[in-house]
Order: structure tokens, then C-alpha cells, then sequence
């Protein structure tokens, strides 16, 4: 089965509708709409009660996009802390996902401000989760980081870089 028939039967398992296309020009994941969506709605099943800040957010969307801080991020969190590599972005792309998913319902604005999973947000990532074809990489980089990261860790690695 082809990495599109793969992603297209996913998609059409759950509520999200993104349409794809075959293209000449292969377009990174971190572009695509249907990655985007799905890593958020995995990202936030890391947060107490399915709901992290945004600089919380930020700061995990940052590292799971590529080898590198993936890498990083997981060797700062086991203590190895060098202030000369790891340098946090804060990517427009996030704040961008996050009103597409919150006008989806996938996730909801709480009183506080966090961000937080909606039930059909719950769905995209029992979903993503449950197909061992879709999102590989970045489901073994969330299974290799600590049960929570609090938002006190957070601060720190903002406030260092």
C-alpha cells in the first residue's frame, strides 16, 4: 500500500476531511495540513487532561519536527543541558494549526488559556495512534519523552535559550 492510499484510508476513518493530492514535488510533512493537525492532536494527549499552554506546545512542536531537535530536546530533558545547541523557535505554523483545529472542534480555548483536546480532537489521535502506518517517527519520539513535562521545565528551557 502507497504512503497516500495509507494516509487517505486514515483520514477518511475519522471526522477531519483534508483532501490529498499526489504531486510531482514531494512536500515536507510539517506543511501538509493532515500532519499538522494529527501531531497537535498527539501532542495535547501528553498535557494533564489533554491540555497544554501554548508555550508548552511550542516548545514540543519545535522538537518534534526533525531529527535534530528531537535529539536535543530528549538530551536536555535526561539532564544533558548545553546552551549552545538547543535553541527553541517559535514557529507561526502553531498558532496557524491551532485556529484551523479549533475551528474543526478539534480543540477548545479553556478559561485559563490553555489548549485542550476536544473529543473529536481525541479521535484524530486514537486514531493517528492506533495506525502503525501514519506518523511513525513522531510517535516514537513522543513514547521516548517523560510522562509529563511541567510547565516549571518549560520556563527554564525558554528562559535558558
Amino acid at each position: 500500500m502507497s504512503d497516500i492510499q495509507s494516509l487517505e484510508d486514515f483520514f477518511s476513518s475519522i471526522p477531519a476531511r483534508p483532501q490529498f493530492t499526489q504531486r510531482s514535488v514531494n512536500i515536507p510533512g510539517d506543511f501538509r495540513t493532515g500532519w499538522r493537525l494529527s501531531v497537535l492532536s498527539l501532542l495535547l494527549t501528553k498535557g494533564r487532561s489533554k491540555s497544554l499552554a501554548l508555550s508548552h506546545l511550542h516548545v514540543l512542536w519545535w522538537a518534534i519536527r526533525t531529527s535534530t531537535s528531537r535529539s536535543l530536546f530528549l538530551k536536555w530533558l535526561e539532564g544533558d543541558k548545553n546552551p549552545d545547541e538547543l535553541l527553541v523557535r517559535f514557529d507561526p505554523s502553531l498558532t496557524v494549526t491551532v485556529d484551523l483545529a479549533l475551528g474543526q472542534g478539534l480543540v477548545e480555548r479553556t478559561a485559563t488559556g490553555l489548549i485542550k483536546l476536544t473529543a473529536l480532537g481525541g479521535a484524530l489521535a486514537d486514531s493517528a495512534n492506533s495506525d502503525s502506518l501514519v506518523l511513525v517517527t513522531e510517535k516514537e519520539f513522543l513514547e521516548r519523552l517523560p510522562r509529563s513535562i511541567t510547565q516549571r521545565q518549560v520556563s527554564e528551557l525558554l528562559e535558558w535559550t
